[in-house]
């Protein structure tokens, strides 16, 4: 797909849904809605059909939206200068878990300082220097008095909240890859034989809903052409494109912004890395 067909359905490609949806509602009003008077065996049989009919259209197209977004210069240029800057810090990775660990403790003083502070307690008064806790309790005197005991229990919870916060921290596998399990850094990837194997035993249960709901009907041809049928038919693809194309276009944008913004995210701590070393922090050699 070539750039102006990137920017028309970037463009435009809310008014296609919009007309798409109209073109459907429309299309409604030539059938009536009834009971089809199928029996629980028949309704099941149909149902799943269009389920895997309608799981197949949404994640085509949902790749296909990946896709568009893999190629945008937007992201290709982000995932360039992330592996440059990779590159560049290689000589010294070595010191990047250090770093990480530094960047973290630093995180987690700097949040913690700002829930503390807010209710007049002091970061050194709750936490030492490692960011372990200081067994902290409110004043038994103020909790007696009615006028300063509010205030106590609101230190206390300030101190628990300081306690139990949980932040996203930095791991050098998450910043010079994509992927990969960061509590077991020797994990390289499925093999082809364990890849194999694994999506032969999803290829497999799918192929035996197929083979149950394909031997146990059959179909006949009908005896009379139903134009209702057809436009009730054409209604359910109809309707499997719209949600198709939205999920298209959510995947999309997921790629260009938040994966994108991703990359640039590690790139920029990556680059934080690279000053750090330049300004002292590398290994005398």
């Amino acid at each position: 797909m070539n750039e102006k067909m990137r920017e028309f359905i970037k463009q435009n490609a809310g008014y296609v849904i919009v007309a798409f949806v109209c073109v459907v509602y429309v299309m409604a009003s030539f059938v009536v809605i009834d009971d089809t008077g199928k029996s629980i065996a028949q309704i099941f049989a149909s149902g799943a059909i269009a389920f895997a009919l309608g799981f197949f259209i949404s994640t085509m197209l949902g790749l296909q939206g990946m896709m568009l977004g893999d190629r945008d210069e937007r992201v290709k240029t982000a995932a360039e200068e992330h592996e440059k800057l990779v590159l560049r810090i290689s000589p010294s990775i070595e010191l990047l878990d250090e770093w990480c660990e530094k960047e973290n403790k630093e995180n987690y003083k700097l949040q913690r300082t700002k829930i503390l502070s807010r209710v007049g307690l002091k970061y050194s008064d709750c936490f030492d220097e490692d960011g372990v806790c200081i067994d902290w309790s409110p004043s038994a005197e103020k909790l007696k008095n009615k006028l300063t005991r509010r205030n106590e229990l609101v230190k206390l919870k300030a101190y628990k909240k300081a306690a139990r916060l949980k932040l996203t921290e930095l791991h050098s596998g998450d910043l010079t890859s994509e992927g990969g399990k960061q509590d077991d850094p020797f994990y390289f990837g499925r093999t082809k034989k364990q890849y194999e194997t694994q999506s032969g035993v999803r290829g497999l249960v799918s192929k035996i809903g197929t083979a149950l709901i394909f031997g146990m009907y059959g179909v006949n041809l009908v005896e009379s052409f139903s134009y209702a049928e057809l436009i009730w038919m054409s209604l359910q693809v109809a309707i499997f494109l719209i949600t198709g194309m939205i999920k298209l276009y959510n995947d999309y944008n997921y790629v260009i912004n938040e994966f994108r913004g991703r990359i640039i995210k590690k790139t920029d701590n990556l680059q934080k890395f690279e000053n750090y070393v330049r300004s002292g922090g590398k290994k005398d050699e």
